[in-house]
């Protein structure tokens, strides 16, 4: 499988054009959906980082438990990406909700990670405060009594899969299972080769003390739980780059091979298979809406 950038042209103005529309018919078929679904309770909680930060977080959550079996339900983290807070999964911005996570008979934490929305502390772009967070969530989750705690994953959007799976590669951290939506894997992917620095601010390339905890690639196999990474065939951050999702599909490789990992998986292809083509998904909101649905359903058993 080469790691050459990919020779594909930026996409034109039509095909930009094409997607804006996609997107607005995306919005209007989910929301359809959410008003026939079941209803959701919205909780607000706070909660401590191991440093002591105060965490604001929401669960959302089946008003009717009982028609998913009943408590207790599987869990799901939502990390959001490069500066995010939790408010984007509330909304229809990110591909999933919280409220779609929880139509699904899932009870769903969405959190502001430090230096983001009414959380304490300084913006950490996915470094070891960032993937602390997300370990105080997975752990809140595991403590509630109408939730699985041996089924709580972790869905990562965009850059929250640094944060994501550099929580889940923790060795006192349990997670069930682990999806990364077009999460850009290390430094070159992330700021587009040096260009875009914008989460690095003050710190260079070859900063390695900077960079290394934040490249979700080196955490990869040490992940002790399955791995799912959805990738389209135009990126939604900087389309034409593929090399992102094989670099964690080979980490993914070394981890299912010589570690814990039990298994990997791109979009709908086999599990335990990197194939030198991967099928891509389809571009637009309502694709990446509908993959991420899709393995939530197999993942948790729900719905």
């Amino acid at each position: 499988m080469s790691d050459a950038p990919s020779p594909r042209p930026r996409p034109s103005a039509a095909f930009r054009a094409g997607m804006a529309v996609e997107r607005r018919a995306a919005k209007a078929l989910r929301l359809a959906a959410a008003r026939r679904g079941p209803a959701v309770v919205v909780e607000p909680i706070r909660l401590r980082s191991t440093v002591g930060y105060q965490l604001q977080a929401w669960i959302h959550r089946p008003a009717d438990p009982a028609a998913f079996g009943g408590d207790p339900l599987p869990g799901v983290v939502l990390c959001p990406g490069i500066d995010d807070g939790g408010d984007v999964f509330d909304s229809l911005l990110a591909p999933i909700s919280a409220d779609e996570v929880a139509r699904l008979g899932c009870v769903a934490l969405r959190f502001d990670p430090a230096g983001r929305g009414d959380s304490w502390g300084e913006e950490d772009y996915g470094g070891p405060e960032h993937q602390d967070d997300v370990a105080t969530c997975v752990r809140a989750l595991q403590q509630r009594a109408d939730v699985a705690a041996d089924q709580v994953g972790i869905v990562c959007v965009s850059m929250g899969v640094a944060m994501g799976v550099g929580a889940a590669a923790m060795p006192d951290l349990d997670v069930a299972w682990l999806i990364d939506w077009e999460g850009p894997c290390d430094r070159e992917i992330i700021t587009a080769g040096g260009a875009r620095m914008a989460p690095a601010a003050g710190h260079t390339l070859d900063d390695e003390v900077y960079w290394v905890p934040r490249e979700a690639v080196r955490h990869l196999p040490q992940l002790r739980c399955p791995y799912v990474r959805l990738q389209a065939g135009v990126d939604h951050a900087q389309p034409g780059e593929f090399r992102h999702a094989t670099r964690m599909l080979h980490a993914a490789a070394d981890g299912q091979r010589d570690g814990a990992l039990p298994w990997f998986q791109i979009n709908d292809h086999p599990r335990n298979v990197a194939p030198p083509r991967p099928q891509w998904l389809r571009a637009g909101t309502l694709s990446a809406h509908r993959a991420i649905t899709r393995k939530l359903r197999v993942l948790t058993r729900a719905g």
